[in-house]
Parts: structure tokens; sequence; C-alpha cells
């Protein structure tokens, strides 16, 4: 088994004064990875989705996935990332800038209503993605997740 090492790290000085960081942390057992540069179009499209028991191609055992990065690879144009539960119609989003990163620690969602205050973690069921735009765009993302 392998172990993945994840280091973010922030550079920034003001003032003369160092104020960046570095942290870092270590996934033990990992059995999986999944790489792959996709590119994409205004039109929604899964890219990832999670299923019970089947591991395939873009698709990951429930449970299992212990990180996840998707980059928008793009000079300019943005992302939206859809993050869902449908079972139980829970979904966010998130608009990735050219070159952001979105990460992940795990497969887990809670989206409640504005007037629900409840916690109730349920399992990500699929990963979408669009360029943002209507006249046509496309954007490269890259996807690395791994999984024990």
């Amino acid at each position: 088994m392998a172990s993945l090492t994840v280091t973010i790290k922030e550079e920034v000085t003001i003032n003369g004064k160092d104020r960046g960081n570095t942290n870092s942390v270590t996934i033990d057992n990992v059995t999986e990875t999944f790489n792959r540069v996709l590119t994409i179009t205004n039109t929604e499209q899964t890219v990832l989705q999670f299923q019970a028991s089947r591991p395939s191609g873009a698709a990951f055992v429930d449970a299992t996935l212990q990180y996840l990065r998707i980059t928008n690879l793009d000079g300019s144009n943005t992302v939206d990332l859809r993050i869902q539960d449908t079972a139980n119609t829970k979904e966010y989003f998130v608009r990735l800038g050219s070159t952001e990163s979105y990460l992940l620690f795990n497969d887990k969602i809670d989206a409640n209503g504005a007037n629900d205050e409840a916690i109730s973690i349920s399992q990500i069921e699929k990963i979408s993605a669009a360029a943002t735009g209507s006249s046509g765009e496309t954007a490269d993302i890259e996807i690395f997740a791994v999984a024990t």
C-alpha cells in the first residue's frame, strides 16, 4: 500500500513580514489513484461518480475517497462544479476561476436550505462540471484523486 502526502503552502510577505504557512497531511493505505485531464464544454457533464460497491473508470466505491483535487487549467474561462447527493436532494456549487483548484478530503456532503440548521452528512453521488458562458466555451480540468 502507498501513502500520499499533500502539502499546502502559502507564500505572502506584508510589510516585510512573512505571513505564509505550510501544512501537510499524509494519507496512508492508498490503493487507488485517478488522474485525468478532461476538456469540458458549457454543457454540464458528470466527471466523477460514487457507487456503493462498483469502482470503475471515473467511479469510486462509497466512503473510500480520501483526497480529491479538481483544477481549472484554462487561462481565462471559469468552471462550475456541481457536487450532488441526488438521493437526498442535496447539492452545492463551486466556481473555479482560471487556474484555481478545489480540494476535498472525503466524499461526504451536507447542503441545506437557508432555514435548515441541522447537520446531516450523506454520500456524494456525483460531481459534474461545465465551462461557464453560453457561447461554446471550453476549459480543461485536471482531476486527481486517491482512495483506500
